[in-house]
């Protein structure tokens, strides 16, 4: 048995069996899937001031869906603000989707957004608010 399984356990595994007949093999190929993050738009997402923003985070080839996505701006957990309009809507599944929207983008919103989700690597883009 194999514990804690990672990426570099992928190959072919063979078992063998020392019988009166001989000895007997078994191959079998093992492939370790990694969940991946990524946002739905391009590296650079432009928008004007006082539009909406939305960013969509897609988590898949999870076994298991992640117990939490969070959002970061600028390195900064973001603080999910109903006054601002800043909300986080997460629908798990084989491919989860979280969504931060902030109804209202000033210009002190653009920079790096990050999603990170408990069960995989993060994923990034970079946000541009002018006007």
């Amino acid at each position: 048995m194999i514990k804690f399984v990672v990426a570099r356990d992928s190959g072919i595994y063979e078992c063998q069996v020392n019988t009166e007949e001989g000895i007997k093999s078994r191959k079998v190929e093992l492939k370790v899937v990694t969940p991946e993050a990524f946002i739905l738009a391009d590296e650079e997402y432009h928008i004007e001031r006082g539009s909406s923003l939305s960013l969509v985070c897609i988590i898949e080839k999870a076994t298991a869906p992640p117990q939490y996505v969070f959002w970061y701006h600028n390195e900064r957990m973001i603080n999910y603000d109903s006054e601002r309009g800043i909300s986080v809507s997460t629908s798990p599944g084989r491919k989860t989707h979280s969504q931060l929207s902030i109804k209202t983008a000033e210009i002190s919103d653009s920079g790096n957004y990050t999603c990170k989700p408990s069960s995989s690597l993060p994923a990034s883009i970079q946000v541009f608010v002018s006007g």
